[in-house]
């Protein structure tokens, strides 16, 4: 699990599996601080991979902040958190191994090729694969047991299946192929599956989760909003569980660079920022004014659809071989209160109860025209007057649908 004393962490680049891996850097720990050293072969590419900053130039660029572990934010952005890491320290500690006592770049190594996006890390140290099972109601059962502090027989298989998770909510990733056979594994699905992503409920989540982001993603999508092909995916024993497709995995063996707007802005999610942060980050990011307006419309449907869990992980960019950037998909959608009732991302100042001033404002300042302000404040509102309907086909509950259905009214009434 540990990297030989003084031994670069090998960053690369897989876009491909079947094709060679782009060498991007080495790094290494100093006092606690990464340093980071980019590779000939990636400043002659000009890809760039950390998004805005440490451009990639033939020097030591050490981490801007200790706010990531000291790691770099692009870096920071494969390992796992929430989640992940819950199911990655239990399995190191049947191993003899204190997560904890790990530096930044040796948990890294413990991503290896497993994490999100196409970032791979050599030599890597993650434990091999004990995948027992993949009933859903089971691993479910045993997500629970893991979340309430305790261990079952499957822990092995859930850190197995985590990958680079982030988030609270219990995942898995796993393989759909066009028959609906399932396949799982922690590294490239197999051929001919495309990848996916399982969710499962945290004790916080209404007991109807699953039908629940799947109405939303949904709605979303009725909204314009670009959204992952999602399903829900039937159990025995719940309303069903969330399954949504993975957008930096488009084809079998291939892998999207993918950059959050936290590692882009080096901004850690528990800090609040602004929607007008995310469009400045997309226009340099992306250089595309019709990304600025997939963000923008993405804002508006956070704020009439009461999606107040919008952090800074919650918005992502996309990286191809190319080096061209893409605002990714929209993703984690679903009602949520948000921290004391407010946004984590505000518009013009305002967080509890943002109006369509401030986001007439914040879209003119970044060059939309009144007409598609206007156009996509209708479209979401059109989309959003469906919910009981989308609700009720989705399986979410009775009372779900009469709680989520008042505080859109509220929102409403307020915007």
């Amino acid at each position: 699990m540990r990297l030989p004393r003084g031994a670069p962490l090998n960053i690369a680049l897989e876009f491909d599996v079947a094709r060679a891996r782009l060498p991007a850097g080495r790094l290494a720990m100093s006092d606690s601080l990464a340093q980071l050293e980019w590779s000939s072969e990636l400043i002659a590419s000009t890809l760039s991979p950390a998004g805005l900053y440490y451009p990639p130039e033939p020097e030591l660029h050490a981490a801007r902040t200790r706010n990531f572990n000291g790691l770099h934010g692009f870096l920071a952005d494969a390992l796992p958190e929430g989640w992940g890491y819950l199911v990655m320290r239990k399995r190191l500690a049947k191993l003899g191994v204190d997560i904890a006592s790990l530096t930044s770049a040796e948990q890294l190594a413990l991503v290896g090729e497993t994490g999100r996006g196409a970032l791979v890390f050599e030599p890597a140290t993650t434990p091999s694969d004990e995948v027992e099972t993949l009933d859903l109601d089971a691993l479910a059962d045993e997500a629970a047991l893991i979340l309430s502090g305790d261990d079952g027989d499957l822990a092995e298989t859930l850190a197995a299946l985590a990958g680079g998770s982030g988030g609270a909510r219990p995942k898995v990733h796993v393989g759909f192929d066009d028959g609906g056979n399932v396949s799982v594994g922690s590294g490239e699905i197999a051929p001919g599956h495309s990848a996916w992503i399982v969710k499962f409920r945290a004790p916080e989540d209404p007991i109807d989760i699953g039908p629940l982001e799947y109405a939303y993603a949904s709605m979303a999508r009725a909204a314009g909003i670009d959204v992952p092909d999602h399903k829900l995916l039937a159990s025995k024993k719940r309303p069903g569980y969330f399954a949504t497709r993975r957008f930096d995995r488009p084809e079998p063996g291939a892998r999207l660079h993918m950059l959050s707007l936290s590692g882009a802005i080096e901004s850690p999610p528990q800090t609040p920022s602004s929607y007008d942060t995310l469009l400045r980050a997309t226009r340099a990011i992306t250089r595309r004014a019709d990304d600025v307006v997939a963000a923008f419309r993405r804002m508006v449907f956070n704020v009439l659809a009461h999606n107040r869990d919008d952090h800074t992980r919650q918005h992502a960019f996309l990286m191809d071989r190319a080096g061209d950037w893409r605002l990714a998909p929209a993703y984690d959608l679903t009602y949520a209160a948000g921290p004391g009732g407010e946004h984590y991302l505000d518009i013009e100042g305002e967080g509890r109860k943002p109006t369509r001033v401030h986001v007439e404002a914040l879209g003119k300042r970044h060059g939309l025209s009144i007409k598609q302000t206007a156009t996509a404040i209708d479209d979401v509102r059109a989309a959003i007057s469906h919910w009981d309907a989308v609700a009720n086909a989705a399986g979410v509950t009775v009372a779900s649908r009469k709680m989520v259905g008042e505080a859109h009214t509220r929102v409403a009434a307020s915007f």
